[in-house]
């Protein structure tokens, strides 16, 4: 079928137009149209020169592309996770499943923390209705504390650095760990619990590098001339000053309580603790260190 051109003035003159520049670019701007099919050879059309509606109509809720992973004519394509109106095209309602979302493989991957609906300050999210289901806002209980990115629990635990026992004919028989010093946290209140171990350092008799005795379980035995005089316990003392200094001491002694005079030489006072055959046993200064673990809840106050 041949092709057929017909050219249609932008305005007609009759003997009664007036001519203008106007109705002159009109007569020099006229519509083509050519209907037909080119029998061989091909037909040069200009860029954007083809509207809409030059175009076969399409079914409806559908696009026009190439589904095919080669190059092919356009066709009309559809999809049901599609939502079309007259003038635009959305993600359909329920379109996007599980399946469809890609697993986070890496911190840059899946679903970001800014496409999660906002939480409440200071909640967690989790579930506690006794069902599965959707996640809620989980509220922090009391002895609990959700802040700066941390939940804590409000209990501050602390081991101490394990300290020499002075030999007994030092004139210090105090040991001490101080805040001021770098030897214990800054805290505004003493500590509730205070535990003061001996730590083995050295094989010693039935203990172990590592085994704890507990500073309640050690006995000072004074002696002179191979009799005992006097037994006592070393004495723990803790608190605070200057508002959030804290302070642990722990005190050995070689003299009698209550009597500045010392009745024992460095050879004669020894430290003991009761074993689990029932018997005394003696420890050498020399392989055990003194240490403490300090324990403090804000709930507790």
């Amino acid at each position: 079928m041949p092709l057929f051109v017909t050219v249609t003035p932008g305005t007609t003159v009759s003997s009664t137009t007036t001519l203008s520049a106007s109705t002159l670019n009109l007569l020099g701007t006229p519509s083509v149209d050519i209907t037909g099919s080119v029998d061989g050879g091909t037909l040069s059309v200009a860029d954007g020169s083809l509207t809409l509606a030059k175009f076969a109509p399409i079914s409806g809720s559908r696009l026009i592309g190439n589904g095919n992973a080669v190059s092919a004519y356009p066709a009309e394509l559809s999809s049901t996770d599609l939502a079309f109106t007259a003038s635009t095209i959305n993600i359909g309602t329920g379109a996007v499943t599980t399946a469809k979302l890609a697993d986070s493989s890496s911190t840059t991957t899946g679903v970001t923390y800014a496409k999660i609906q906002h939480v409440t300050d200071a909640k967690l999210i989790g579930r506690s209705a006794g069902t599965n289901g959707v996640a809620q806002e989980i509220t922090v209980g009391s002895g609990l504390t959700l802040a700066s990115g941390a939940l804590t629990n409000g209990i501050l635990r602390y081991t101490t650095s394990a300290q020499s026992i002075p030999v007994i004919s030092a004139g210090s028989q105090a040991v001490q760990w101080l805040t001021t010093a770098g030897n214990l946290p800054s805290l505004s209140v003493a500590p509730q619990m205070v535990r003061v171990v001996l730590e083995c350092f050295t094989n010693d008799g039935p203990f172990v590098v590592g085994n704890e005795v507990d500073i309640q379980s050690v006995v000072m035995q004074g002696f002179q001339n191979n009799f005992p005089i006097f037994n006592y316990v070393p004495t723990v003392s803790s608190g605070v000053v200057s508002g959030s200094n804290i302070f642990l001491n722990v005190w050995f002694s070689s003299q009698t309580p209550g009597n500045p005079t010392p009745f024992a030489s460095a050879s004669t006072s020894r430290l003991f603790v009761l074993t689990s055959a029932g018997a005394y046993q003696e420890l050498t200064r020399a392989n055990w260190k003194v240490k403490a673990y300090l324990l403090y809840a804000s709930t507790w106050a």
